[in-house]
């Protein structure tokens, strides 16, 4: 993802994330629609050609539910020209059309991240912490001699 588009899809008002309710291809163009967490309606005009910028900010926004949480598939009906994806959170059903076009890239994306996020390679794993015994240890008091008498010699 391009820092470029990072601003695309926080609401300008609020500054809140927005939430894709509709992506259409027109012409040499994807129109994005939707409203952000707080409510306020956005319409996106973003560049085709530079579809692989934005597409990934897209697919964060298609998977957040209007309350902020994430969304999971519920059923997925693809069609030759629109693809009708119907998502779920704990509390929320909520509808989404895309194109298909624009469906395909989106799946075939969330299909990389999630082999990056499986072969991601493995982190150092240290040891446990050793425990901490508190070590008591009796040591007998050194008799410390007492005074000396001074003997001349």
């Amino acid at each position: 993802m391009s820092e470029e588009y990072k601003d695309v899809f926080i609401c300008v008002k609020c500054r809140n994330p927005r939430v894709t309710k509709s992506a259409r291809i027109v012409k040499n163009s994807a129109v994005i629609t939707g409203k952000c967490l707080k409510g306020h309606s956005f319409n996106l005009k973003l560049p085709i050609e530079q579809e692989h910028k934005w597409i990934g900010y897209l697919r964060d926004s298609v998977y957040k539910c209007r309350c902020g949480m994430p969304l999971e598939e519920h059923k997925v009906k693809v069609g030759k020209k629109k693809t009708q994806l119907i998502l779920k959170c704990t509390k929320h059903k909520q509808v989404t059309m895309i194109d298909t076009l624009l469906w395909n890239t989106i799946s075939a994306d969330r299909e990389t991240q999630k082999t990056l996020e499986k072969y991601e390679p493995p982190t150092l794993k240290t040891d446990k912490e050793p425990e901490k015994y508190e070590k008591i240890v009796k040591t007998k008091k050194k008799e410390t001699p007492g005074p000396q008498k001074w003997h001349p010699t």
